[in-house]
């Protein structure tokens, strides 16, 4: 060990705290990084200095290597010799092409809901929504008033989508249904996934319209014409009747009881005899619950706390699993099952009380 090793003190103990107080800065750091390209950028040029990257960047090269260091302490690339800087294995994930790309939501989290996070004590305070106080509407309202804004999000929620889709899909048995709906299906990707691996069932991806052409395109390319279809409408007024089970993904998260509790009935009015609906959903943990495999961050806590943040204290939230049994038994079902994932989510089942 060196002298100056030697010398280095580990950190105080309250240092985990003044990490987290700065978490808003290292959001900035990651959406200015992937605003600029840069992890694109080096992973095409391979290790290079920050005089390369800033003409396409736009900037001064001085500012570019101070964002780069601010990305070796992060872990996304690192400093070599001569000034050089190259991509980590963490750093891949920043890219846009990678096929696990988290670029969309270090976007929409930056450029989007740090607004919203930003004034989350009048929130809490005054129970309204961050985006009716920083635009003056409704999230989903912003979301169509800026068409680019609603890409993105819709970009965001088809990357992160896969890592929820793919769990719930292994851990539940989808081919034991005849004919499925997934309402609030957005582009169609679980109902896709679900047909490729159940080639004995057929599917319906539930939306409202503008969502048409992304679900068509979903169905399209997986070669579902023949087993899948698209459906506009609204579940706050109706769903497709007939189906022996309707699925509602990351849906009900969105909606305070007295909301979520509409389409629920809508499902149970239209469901076949001996139908099943089945919520895939997080789960938060209340009291002793064990919290054995709970992923807290971009999970189950900061889905509870955005939903704070983007609905206001009435609406949206995390729901405990008694949460959910009382809602389900709100909207005319029981809770029959619980099926555990290897991902953040579980598939809770329910039917139609006697």
């Amino acid at each position: 060990m060196t002298g100056k090793d030697a010398s280095r003190k580990p950190p105080p103990p309250h240092a985990p705290l003044l990490q987290m107080a700065y978490g808003a800065l290292t959001t900035q750091i990651l959406c200015v990084a992937a605003q600029l390209g840069l992890a694109e950028r080096l992973a095409l040029e391979g290790p290079c200095t920050a005089d390369k990257l800033a003409p396409d960047a736009g900037t001064a090269t001085s500012t570019v290597e101070r964002i780069l260091r601010a990305l070796v302490s992060l872990g996304v690339c690192e400093e070599i010799d001569g000034n050089r800087f190259r991509l980590t294995a963490l750093g891949e994930f920043l890219r846009p092409s990678h096929p696990d790309s988290v670029e969309a939501r270090v976007l929409l989290n930056g450029q989007v809901f740090y607004r919203m996070w930003g004034d989350l004590i009048e929130t809490v305070r005054t129970g309204e929504s961050g985006p009716q106080r920083v635009v003056g509407m409704p999230l989903y309202e912003y979301f169509v008033s800026e068409p680019q804004i609603g890409a993105l999000f819709d970009r965001t929620m088809t990357s992160v989508a896969r890592h929820r889709h793919r769990p719930a899909i292994n851990a539940y048995d989808f081919g034991q249904f005849v004919t499925l709906v997934d309402v609030g299906g957005g582009d169609g990707g679980l109902m896709t996934e679900i047909l490729k691996v159940f080639p004995q069932s057929a599917g319906i991806v539930f939306d409202l319209p503008r969502a048409a052409a992304n679900a068509q395109e979903s169905i399209d390319a997986g070669g579902l014409t023949d087993r899948c279809r698209f459906v506009g409408g609204d579940a706050f007024q109706s769903v497709p009747a007939g189906a022996d089970a309707y699925i509602l993904s990351n849906f009900i998260v969105s909606w305070g009881d007295d909301q979520a509790v509409i389409p629920l009935r809508n499902c149970r009015d239209a469901l076949a005899k001996n139908g099943k609906v089945l919520l895939i959903e997080w789960i938060m943990p209340a009291g002793t619950e064990p919290r054995e495999g709970f992923w807290p961050w971009d999970t189950t806590v900061a889905m509870d706390l955005n939903m704070l943040a983007l609905f206001g204290g009435g609406s949206g939230r995390v729901r405990t699993l008694s949460g959910f049994r009382d809602l389900l038994a709100a909207a005319g079902f029981e809770m029959i099952a619980v099926i555990p994932t290897s991902g953040s989510v579980s598939v809770i089942e329910a039917r139609p009380l006697s």
